[in-house]
């Protein structure tokens, strides 16, 4: 249960820093999340540049590729 909590904590904290709530609302849920301690921190950190890479398109290469039509049995 208490990663748990650090793991949803660190979540927000991430959305909040990355812009997504108004600058009210995110210095509020920040406050919140550090109140949660190094865990939280840490995780909040590794969640931030994980998002950030991925905008990036650091992940492209490793996406899976659409897949193509199989043909069905009987179909030639």
């Amino acid at each position: 249960m208490n990663l748990l909590v650090h793991a949803v904590g660190a979540w927000i904290a991430a959305e909040a820093a990355s812009g997504r709530y108004p600058r009210p609302v995110a210095v509020g849920l920040s406050m919140l999340v550090s109140r949660l301690g190094a865990p939280t921190v840490m995780m909040t950190l590794a969640a931030f540049a994980f998002k950030r890479l991925n905008q990036a398109g650091a992940f492209e290469r490793l996406k899976s590729n659409p897949v193509e039509s199989r043909r069905r049995i009987g179909d030639a």
